[in-house]
């Protein structure tokens, strides 16, 4: 009888735990603009000159002059990483083909430099 105790209490110690455990959140969870009542599905990426699609979780970016799509950006690509998150969320699209508006984005988000800039200064004798 206690052997039985045991085993039904292992076998709902490891139900629980597969119930309880992490699970992939759903693509609902997307931010909702209201002044353009579009979902936030993108992140631009200006030093990168690339997208973020949250919805299906792939970058896009040009490989070759062509637009690609990958879960990753590839290591060195334009030298730039991630890690800072310069990124810029496009609010007033959210379907499939983001890249048409590319030259748009590029203008109205541009290339930042982080590094900082010396500045020449004058001095009067």
């Amino acid at each position: 009888m206690k052997n039985l105790k045991n085993m039904l209490s292992l076998f709902l110690l490891v139900v629980c735990q597969s119930v309880f455990s992490q699970t992939e959140r759903p693509v609902t969870d997307l931010a909702f603009d209201n002044s353009t009542n579009c979902r936030i599905r993108y992140y631009y990426y200006p030093n990168l000159e690339a997208y973020f699609d949250k919805q299906k979780s792939v970058y896009i970016f040009r490989d070759k002059g062509e637009w690609t799509s990958a879960p990753e950006i590839p290591s060195g690509y334009r030298g730039y990483g991630l890690y800072n998150k310069v990124n810029t969320p496009i609010e007033d699209y959210d379907d499939e083909d983001v890249t048409q508006f590319f030259a748009s984005h590029k203008k109205k988000y541009p290339y930042n430099s982080l590094k900082k800039s010396r500045t020449a200064t004058a001095s009067v004798n």
